[in-house]
């Protein structure tokens, strides 16, 4: 009997669009959250999907969202330098309740970086006796659509990060969550593999701006910092030390080229191309305008 597929994170960018398109396919689906009472509400999940109370940092809340689900969709803290501290009793747990397999929300290059908490989730999961996926997106468009970026552009119609002229293979999160759907149906093809994730063409930020503007209707253009500049930026916004450093790092990468390369992981795995960004902002379009 095909048992639950428990989706963790099933408000986030990904997860929400997991659910959904989890439910196209029939499957039985149970939500985690940490406030089972008014997300379902919120999220809109449809009747069909069961909304069950589940943190990270309480193992208490671990075996109630995992009874009867013998899959999982694994988000550990993406924001967490160290999320591994959290997904490994929740990796054990899953192991002893007789999990089957485990689809992972990783990032692109965490292989190419041991010390990095996300790789260390993967080889946690690599050493488990759960079958494994490891899904690596590069960054999402919809990074555009919300925080400092979503207010800049609202207000003064100009994005400001510290990535120079380099080059990025946005990937739209929906594309990520029919991956993430595809690799959690009953077939095991995908068992064992890790994909990187990205859009069919690699952008700079002047790109995105043109094509954010040409959606809107707005005259939006880039702004590029230096790395001293951002630091700034984001203090007198109120970031944290920790997080501004991480962002400070992960933008010195996309300088250096690694968010650049494209994968036809998506095409490969669902048969059709991944949305284009300009696509995507033209669907988007009254988001940058409100």
């Amino acid at each position: 009997m095909e048992g639950k597929i428990l989706v963790i994170g099933s408000t986030g960018t990904v997860g929400r669009l997991l659910v959904a398109e989890l439910v196209k396919t029939g499957a039985l689906v149970r939500a985690a959250t940490r406030d089972p009472e008014t997300v379902a509400v919120r999220a809109g999940f449809p009747d069909c999907v069961e909304v069950v109370p589940f943190d990270l940092e309480r193992v208490s809340t671990f075996d109630g969202a995992l009874d009867d689900v013998d899959r999982v969709f694994l988000v550990a803290r993406p924001g967490d330098e160290q999320s591994d501290r959290y997904a490994f009793p929740l990796i054990d747990v899953m192991e002893r309740r007789g999990v089957r397999r485990v689809v992972d929300l990783s990032a692109m290059g965490a292989e190419m970086r041991s010390s990095f908490a996300l790789r260390k989730i993967e080889l946690r999961l690599e050493d488990s006796r759960m079958a494994f996926t490891h899904l690596r997106p590069n960054w999402f468009m919809q990074v555009f659509m919300g925080g400092s970026l979503l207010a800049s552009i609202r207000a003064f119609r100009v994005i400001r990060v510290p990535a120079a002229a380099a080059k990025i293979s946005w990937i739209d999160a929906g594309d990520v969550a029919a991956v993430a759907a595809a690799t959690l149906g009953l077939e095991r093809i995908h068992e064992g593999k890790a994909y990187t994730l990205t859009g069919s063409e690699a952008l700079d930020h002047a790109e995105v701006a043109l094509a954010i503007g040409r959606a809107s209707g707005m005259a939006v253009r880039y702004e590029p910092l230096s790395d001293d500049e951002a630091k700034d930026a984001l203090k007198s916004a109120g970031f944290p030390e920790q997080w501004i450093q991480r962002l400070i790092m992960f933008y010195r990468l996309v300088r250096e080229g690694y968010a650049a390369p494209i994968s036809t992981a998506v095409q490969d795995i669902l048969g059709r191309s991944p949305r284009k960004f300009a696509d995507f902002a033209r669907e988007n379009a009254a988001t940058w305008c409100g």
